[in-house]
């Protein structure tokens, strides 16, 4: 194992955790085929149902080992470092199971949450054998996550994020193998179908723990280099666990938070849209398409903040813990920038092929596209909001962390349900409604967050505003590109011929947008001058 510098850590954790979210992303193309309109709904209702059960009760402890293992290296204390990974394990496993235990039992109760008084949706019973059966992932999936924590904290960000391109694989085999299976060749149910399929994340979750187990053992001497003994730690197991749960608690409720954006809107879409007559399977369909199918699509914009997530911590609590707030504020600024250079251009590719690339996915749908160009818009927010709060963890201004979350997710709520009512009122879109008002409550998150951090620690953020500035000059031409390709020669309907568009006018204009920005100095302003010497000299392109 090797351990990675900040913007080696990104580029590594953001290649893999891309590969990672392009699988997830193209998977969903055969398995959409095989379950259907209505296998895609419950799959959606129990994923949804999990995440916020997972991120409830154990997102927050990896996070906080990551932490809390960071700080210890920089203060070599390497007996208490390894005394808090022994106690997180303790902690997880008694909350994993006591997680389980709830979402199997009360399944139920979580399905009437759902479908209370709407009528022509899914069955009760099938919703909830979706729910149980994904449940078992409580199971695994945190273990795997804390063993990850533990080396992100060590800064080893390329075995973490090569583990998820693993477990990514394994699951998408048992998902896809498995619901053929008893779909196509057994000839199930399609609640029997979605429930094998969900069974995969559990088939990735165990892939990726042995695969970390295994790499942690080649690099014992490396990780255990100082340690003299758990039993020579200075500090209690009481002490371990009262910083696990402080640093957790923040983590646990951004998680949160994305979760109940997701359930809130998809019970409110759901009620939104019933109130204003559509069907209850068309309320569901309208669901699932902006709080599953969409967003899978546009995890390619996400993907980034995920890695610099998993890589920014570690510099973060060194810089902190040292009182060096102007090192903070430069890593700050390069994280936003970093987002903003990347998901950008992607966005604006979304958008402008945005009834494409859903065809491509999951068939023809004109809700899909104008969902999908709205979310090209929000995950940029949220990938902003999602990084910004991982460096407050790490600077445990959890207070800011609460109130900007909190006021986040209330403006969505209170807007969910008036803004389907507005857009109906002026003729638009009404199921976009529930996006227009995630986007308000992202986008107000952030802004408290900025106001905050220059109060309080003199952050500036002029680097941002000219990162934005020119990323959008520079993305004219690749945007002149792609409608030009769409206008003038690009004319198939065929699905292979339109597959084939979109990955030329994708080539086309991202090459063009590399060009030009690292001719103009963007990418060396960025990223400094040596990582695109490096990685040009890797592609033979520059000796």
């Amino acid at each position: 194992m090797k351990k990675n510098t900040f913007v080696e850590g990104t580029l590594v954790a953001y290649i893999m955790i891309l590969i990672s979210k392009i699988l997830g992303a193209i998977y969903v193309i055969p398995f959409y085929q095989i379950i259907g309109e209505a296998g895609g709904v419950l799959y959606s209702y129990a994923y949804n149902v999990y995440a916020l059960f997972l991120n409830l009760s154990t997102s927050g402890i990896p996070t906080a080992v990551s932490i809390l293992i960071a700080e210890y290296n920089a203060l070599e204390q390497y007996n208490e470092r390894e005394k808090s990974f022994r106690v997180a394990n303790k902690m997880i496993a008694v909350i994993a199971l006591i997680a389980f235990a709830v979402m199997f039992l009360f399944a139920g109760l979580i399905v009437k949450f759902f479908n209370n008084g709407i009528e022509g949706g899914a069955s009760a019973e099938s919703i909830k054998l979706a729910i149980r059966t994904i449940s078992l992932c409580l199971l695994v999936i945190p273990f795997t996550s804390v063993l990850r924590g533990y080396l992100q904290g060590n800064r080893y960000v390329a075995v973490s994020s090569v583990s998820q391109v693993l477990e990514q694989l394994a699951r998408i085999f048992v998902v896809l193998a498995g619901s053929f299976t008893a779909i196509r060749l057994l000839h199930q149910s399609t609640e029997i179908g979605v429930a094998v399929a969900l069974s995969g994340p559990v088939v990735g979750g165990v892939v990726a723990f042995l695969y970390l187990r295994v790499k942690a053992y080649q690099g014992r001497h490396e990780l255990l280099q100082g340690v003299t003994g758990v039993r020579y730690a200075r500090v209690s197991e009481g002490e371990i666990v009262r910083k696990i749960v402080a640093y957790a608690i923040p983590v646990i409720l951004i998680a949160v938070t994305e979760n109940l954006y997701n359930l809130v809107d998809m019970k409110l879409i759901i009620k939104g849209l019933y109130m204003i007559g559509y069907s209850g399977s068309e309320c569901e369909f309208f669901a699932s398409v902006i709080n599953t199918w969409g967003p899978k699509i546009c995890t390619i914009i996400t993907a980034l903040a995920m890695g610099l997530c998993a890589s920014v911590i570690p510099f973060v609590s060194e810089h902190y813990v040292k009182d060096n707030f102007r090192e903070l504020n430069k890593k700050y600024n390069q994280a936003i920038n970093t987002i903003l250079y990347v998901s950008i251009p992607l966005a604006l590719f979304l958008i402008i092929n945005a009834g494409e690339v859903f065809r491509i996915f999951y068939g023809p749908s004109d809700p899909g596209a104008h969902a999908l160009r709205l979310l090209a818009l929000i995950n940029i927010i949220y990938s902003i909001q999602l990084v910004m709060s991982m460096m407050l963890q790490g600077m445990k201004r959890y207070k800011l962390i609460f109130i900007s979350t909190l006021v986040g997710l209330i403006l969505n709520a209170a807007l969910d349900i008036p803004m389907i009512l507005l857009l109906n009122k002026l003729g638009l879109k009404p199921y976009l409604g529930t996006l227009t008002a995630s986007a308000i409550g992202f986008a107000v998150s952030v802004i408290i967050v900025f106001a905050a951090m220059h109060k309080r620690y003199r952050f500036r953020y002029r680097s941002v505003r000219n990162t934005l500035i020119r990323t959008v000059i520079t993305s004219v031409i690749p945007v002149a590109i792609m409608v030009l390709l769409r206008l003038v020669f690009f004319k198939g309907t065929g699905y292979v011929v339109t597959l084939i568009e979109l990955g030329v006018s994708g080539a086309l204009s991202i090459g063009a947008y590399l060009f030009i920005t690292y001719r103009l100095g963007i990418i060396d302003w960025l990223f400094g001058k040596d990582m695109p010497d490096k990685v040009l000299t890797r592609l033979h392109l520059k000796r």
